[in-house]
């Protein structure tokens, strides 16, 4: 054989030899390729979200079960186009088809399209659905995915935890929520035209004796027969919510005047104490009645409640169950509140407010675990301020809600920083008032502020006095419960002075007590404080909470609170509160 015959012939079995090694590793790629096909569609079969591969001329190429059911293919064949037409809709925007959106959504991004809380309209029904959708190769076809998750039962359970919020557990009312929403439903269709709309906000002014004397059920009896009452009067225009604790709020549309409203409110009040008279509350009734008028007093549900409870403050301190109307020439805030108030408001926007922070140490290992957030003002002309020294202006006029709303805001990105700077994570302390947590849709605001900041809620511990808290246990039980799922701690504070009941703890989802202050001044001699204290460790300790003495500020008190057994302190003893910067020193130590 020449050498030009062997080159020849050594040249064909090479190429056949790497034709057939390329066959072999075409077919292990094949093989491969099926085997994660067969693997996704094992792990898919099964999954609840819809999902089916599409060919680029929209036939089908794979539907799990799911999707079958979702979109009625269950007979169909591969490579089929399906039997129902799908379209959607994104809010307001026109109807898309799945090709319209592909082609539209691919200019945006090379990446996976996902879109949220889009309509699938299909021939005979609507679905609320996350849309995800994604180029892959399956079985030698350029195809993607589509993933349709059904919405509708979280769609459903939103509304329904919407409901609920809406309606006042004990009297069946609508909640203040309700009120808030329906009242600028009301009065912002009419603004500028000349009709007139009375509020009428009602208090008892010995609720808290009542309650504290005769017992919670007794107290709670009272607040059912007053909804009923209102109920009984509804219609033709008239409406009642139940806003918190005693407060009731009742609607009288198209009122002629303030001295029109005045007339409604006294023949309400009569009218309210006869019927309790008459269903056996041997109790003495003292009842208030705050009144405002729409436009007169407030052009917005936010400010017609304020005023409201401005009016029913100052016939509270009347003192014999009269009715005040609110008048802006006569409010019943004092000169120099009004004028406070204004400075807070302009203090806030000029950042003339700043968070300080008091270590909590823990007693047995005397290292810093915790900090509480305390408001403090830089006044223009007053120096630095203490929250006692405006805090209840705020609470009065309404600003606790901006206030509130700073510290959060402000502790959050604290927190932020010291955590991407690398400074110890401890635990921060902020104090809420009941209108903050009964009110505002607090749980919502905070796991937004989370979301928005990228910070764990587990490092966040939410304060609310024991006496507010216990005043409306339904709803501080309802809110304590939303916060504890998103991941806040929550603490009862100035326990020991405010009435509640073992019952009444157990209910709430609370991990800390702490104790009064009056409790702690003089411990280290009062031997009935001594024992309130044991007793308040001890029955913590039964429920498995934590208990914090606060305002600790003698050697005495602090050597008593160790022999009672307290697991956690904080005082000028051992820290004064002190500004971010000189706070972090000691979270470096």
């Amino acid at each position: 054989m020449s050498i030009v015959a062997l080159l020849l012939s050594s040249v064909i079995v090479l190429g056949l030899a790497l034709s057939l090694l390329k066959k072999r590793q075409y077919r292990k790629i094949e093989n491969k390729l099926a085997d994660k096909n067969r693997l996704f569609k094992k792990i898919n079969e099964y999954q609840s979200s819809a999902t089916v591969i599409f060919g680029e001329n929209f036939t089908i190429l794979y539907a799990n079960r799911a999707a079958q059911t979702l979109l009625n293919l269950h007979a169909y064949k591969e490579e089929e186009t399906p039997f129902v037409e799908m379209k959607f809709q994104t809010g307001s925007s026109k109807i898309q088809t799945l090709h319209e959106i592909i082609e539209v959504q691919s200019k945006i991004t090379k990446e996976a399209i996902h879109l949220k809380k889009i309509v699938m309209i299909l021939e005979d029904r609507s679905v609320p659905v996350t849309l995800v959708i994604d180029r892959i190769k399956w079985e030698q076809h350029n195809a993607f995915v589509v993933t349709f998750e059904d919405i509708s039962s979280k769609v459903e359970e939103k509304k329904l935890v919407k409901k609920i919020r809406e309606v006042d557990i004990l009297t069946g009312l609508p909640s203040q929520l309700k009120a808030i929403e329906d009242i600028d439903q009301l009065v912002i269709p009419i603004q500028g035209e000349h009709k007139k709309v009375g509020f009428f906000l009602f208090g008892i002014n010995n609720f808290n004796k009542i309650k504290f004397t005769l017992g919670f059920a007794y107290s709670n009896n009272i607040l059912k027969k007053i909804a009923e009452f209102l109920t009984s009067i509804e219609g033709d225009g008239r409406r009642s919510y139940r806003l918190d604790n005693d407060n009731f709020l009742h609607i009288v549309e198209d009122v002629k005047s303030v001295q029109n409203t005045r007339e409604i409110g006294e023949i309400l009040r009569t009218n309210l104490s006869n019927y309790l008279l008459s269903h056996s509350n041997n109790a003495k009734l003292i009842f208030s009645i705050g009144a405002v008028v729409f436009p007169t007093h407030g052009r917005t549900a936010n400010k017609l409640i304020d005023h409201a409870f401005f009016a029913l403050e100052q016939s509270m301190k009347n003192g014999d169950g009269s009715l005040v109307a609110f008048h802006k020439k006569q409010n019943h805030i004092q000169e120099d509140e009004r004028v406070l108030v204004e400075e807070i408001k302009t203090s806030l926007k000029n950042g003339d407010f700043e968070v300080y922070y008091q270590p909590i140490l823990n007693l047995e290992t005397k290292e810093i675990n915790a900090a509480e957030a305390l408001i403090r003002w830089h006044h223009p002309r007053l120096g630095l301020l203490a929250s006692d020294m405006f805090i209840q202006s705020a609470e009065v006029s309404g600003m606790i809600m901006e206030i509130g709303a700073f510290v959060m805001e402000e502790v959050i990105t604290q927190h932020k920083k010291w955590h991407e700077f690398g400074f110890k994570d401890i635990e921060i302390a902020i104090n809420i008032s009941a209108r903050e947590l009964l009110v505002y849709q607090l749980s919502k605001k905070m796991e937004q502020l989370f979301a928005d900041h990228q910070v764990e809620a587990k490092y966040f511990n939410f304060d609310i006095s024991e006496r507010d808290a216990v005043d409306d246990i339904q709803k501080t039980d309802y809110e304590f419960s939303i916060l504890k799922e998103i991941g806040v701690s929550l603490s009862l504070d100035h326990f020991g002075i405010g009435g509640s009941s073992i019952e009444q703890l157990q209910k709430l989802p609370i991990r800390t007590l702490k104790i009064d202050q009056s409790l702690v001044t003089d411990i280290s001699y009062d031997r009935y404080h001594q024992e309130t204290v044991r007793a308040i460790i001890m029955l913590a300790n039964a429920l498995n909470m934590d208990v914090i003495a606060g305002c600790v500020e003698t050697k005495g008190q602090k050597e008593m609170l160790e022999e009672l057994g307290c697991h956690f302190v904080q005082g000028h003893l051992f820290y004064k509160p002190t500004p971010a910067f000189e706070f972090q020193k000691l979270l470096r130590k």
